[in-house]
């Protein structure tokens, strides 16, 4: 499921991400560091899966760079998971390892 922000506000990247955990946003209005990462946009979408809507021509709008400037968007979600193990084996050696994704 997505949502369209009808209130939005220039916020910084750790206030939108803060803000909008688990989710996928794509902003507007993108202030970027000299190292390209955001410092600034305004949420626009956020939604369950990444372009979500798409089908539906809701990112069309954001098109014009006058209105709109810089847009981007970024995963919020929560990509951190554990695997108990890993076996490695292959001629005399066995190695055993917990690896974190």
């Amino acid at each position: 499921m997505y949502t369209i922000l009808e209130e939005t506000e220039l916020l910084t990247f750790d206030e939108i991400k803060a803000k909008y955990k688990g989710k996928w946003v794509f902003m507007t209005n993108c202030e970027f560091s000299e190292g390209h990462s955001v410092v600034r946009a305004i949420p626009r979408v956020i939604a369950d899966r990444q372009l979500e809507g798409l089908e539906e021509g809701i990112y069309d709008v954001y098109d014009n760079v006058e209105l709109y400037g810089n847009t981007t968007d970024f995963s919020f979600y929560n990509k951190s998971c554990l695997i108990k193990s890993i076996s490695f084996v292959g001629g005399n050696t066995n190695a055993t390892s917990n690896v974190s994704v």
